[in-house]
């Protein structure tokens, strides 16, 4: 079933005081010195909730769009993440705690999933300020979003909330380096996501002592995840008929992680990217990736968050335009209110030539 971006949001104003990272800091001096790349690998979702704890600790992010569009989307704390991985670490885990430290990347250990990107912020707001406008025809038709290097996954976050919000079935491919950051980070917000859009007579099913505690104006609180809770998540994306997709790993070699990806010529596939080309390696690999979806697909298009230059590790809008072209595709920088602050950054958008 094709979806259009057709959403507003009303939910609640900005928080200034939600924190987002600047640009990442290569942790490792030598990729020599680097262990292989993690293989990409498919997870069950059932599996993930499985190791989720009774209760989990949220924030608030909320997303608002030059337009005033605006939307409120609940994300895991991350020193709840600390508690559950300290907890979980029995030694044998060589990075337990990566990225929940000073470090922002490390050469094939860990990819900066943990942290919500500033770029990822940028996308989001996109997406809303997108939404209304009925011109857009290439995303009036969309049955599968992939996001690439989701970690907090907030970009999809907006999409999957209008999904459940209003019963549109469709495909999700969300992708991390790191299968702790699907588990702990991506996963969880993508149901504290589904908890926030409960009505009335359904939280009061499913939260029948304390209430839900996402339908009121907290900025943080706590989930208490029972059973019926995690079976009510299930059944809501298959009677929705939405249909997720989880990969793990490196997206090298290209054929194994293609591989793991739904595909059908049919489908109309919108990918999406934030702070994923910041070094040149990344940048070659992100791009021989959105390439090869987009081939596979009736329609395919990108749209990539990104700082203009990212200082000390070495990628750049103009080096990813520069592969773009090399392997067939047009990419553009999009005018869009708000990026010119700090750091610069843009949005760019891919389509095969």
């Amino acid at each position: 079933m094709a979806f259009s971006f057709g959403f507003s949001g009303d939910d609640i104003e900005e928080d200034p005081d939600d924190m987002v990272m600047d640009t990442p800091q290569e942790q490792n001096h030598s990729s020599a010195d680097a262990p292989p790349p993690i293989p990409a690998r498919s997870h069950d979702l059932d599996e993930m909730l499985s190791t989720l704890p009774d209760k989990i600790s949220y924030s608030t992010l909320t997303i608002t769009s030059p337009l005033g569009h605006t939307t409120l989307l609940p994300r895991r704390e991350l020193f709840d993440v600390r508690i559950q991985l300290m907890a979980e670490d029995d030694g044998t885990n060589p990075t337990p705690i990566s990225g929940l430290d000073d470090s922002d990347l490390q050469t094939n250990v860990y990819e900066g999933g943990y942290k919500t990107w500033e770029c990822s912020i940028d996308l989001a707001r996109f997406l809303l300020v997108r939404g209304p406008r009925k011109d857009l025809d290439d995303l009036m038709r969309v049955n599968h979003v992939v996001e690439l290097g989701c970690g907090s996954a907030v970009p999809t976050l907006v999409l999957w909330q209008y999904a459940l919000r209003n019963g549109v079935g469709i495909y999700f491919t969300l992708t991390d380096y790191n299968v702790d950051v699907l588990r702990l980070v991506t996963v969880p917000n993508l149901l504290l996501t589904w908890v926030a859009g409960l009505d009335e007579k359904q939280s009061a099913v499913l939260f029948p002592e304390t209430g839900n505690p996402l339908l009121g104006d907290e900025e943080h609180g706590e989930v208490y995840l029972t059973l019926a809770i995690l079976e009510a998540f299930k059944h809501a994306l298959a009677s929705t008929g939405i249909t997720l997709t989880l990969l793990s790993g490196s997206w090298t070699p290209m054929s194994t992680f293609l591989d793991l990806v739904p595909s059908a010529r049919d489908l109309n596939t919108f990918i999406l990217g934030s702070e994923t080309i910041y070094s040149p390696a990344s940048l070659e690999a992100f791009t021989e990736a959105i390439t090869e979806l987009m081939k596979r697909v009736k329609m395919g298009k990108t749209i990539v968050a990104a700082k203009r230059v990212y200082f000390g590790v070495g990628g750049s809008v103009d080096g990813f335009r520069e592969e773009c072209a090399r392997r067939g595709c047009v990419a553009y920088e999009m005018e869009f209110e708000g990026l010119e602050e700090g750091v610069r950054r843009c949005l760019v958008e891919v389509q095969m030539c």
